[in-house]
């Protein structure tokens, strides 16, 4: 699930149920990736994301232990809570899970120059244990993409 972003727009949904080391690059271009459509296994993941004049955003659900660390140089690193459609929550009031008894843990490394890194907390996802519908580990049915397509060019 590894990427690179040049000059472009790239979405990740997210269909594995491990990340291991997974890296997510954005120069002069922008990496979303969601990861709250499919149930993370119990144990540590792990995650790296380098932004250079570009963005990269991670959507995580709120029931998992996130630990992120990094930094930025002349650019930002961002933590916000937003519900499943999108709307920003204010994170009082809200209870973050600790990281070291959370039965699922994601390491977040992120870091910015002269660009952006936002994790995105979504609360209002089924919780990593009751999701009844999950997305297949790989699907090799035709026409399953879910996005947006464009017509590049006729012949």
């Amino acid at each position: 699930m590894s990427s690179m972003s040049l000059f472009s727009g790239i979405e990740h949904i997210n269909t594995n149920t491990r990340l291991d080391n997974e890296s997510f690059t954005a120069v002069f271009g922008s990496i979303t990736v969601d990861l709250t459509r499919q149930p993370l296994a119990p144990g540590d993941h792990t995650i790296s994301a380098f932004a250079m004049f570009g963005s990269v955003t991670i959507r995580v659900p709120a029931s998992i232990g996130l630990h992120v660390d990094g930094g930025a140089l002349m650019g930002s690193a961002e933590h916000e809570w937003r519900t499943s459609d999108n709307r920003p929550l204010s994170s009082a009031g809200l209870a973050e899970l600790e990281f070291e008894t959370s039965p699922v843990r994601l390491r977040i490394t992120a870091t910015a120059i002269f660009g952006s890194v936002r994790i995105v907390r979504v609360v209002g996802v089924q919780s990593q244990e009751t999701t009844a519908e999950a997305l297949p580990e790989s699907s090799d049915i035709a026409g399953s993409y879910e996005g947006e397509t464009r017509r590049i060019a006729s012949l």
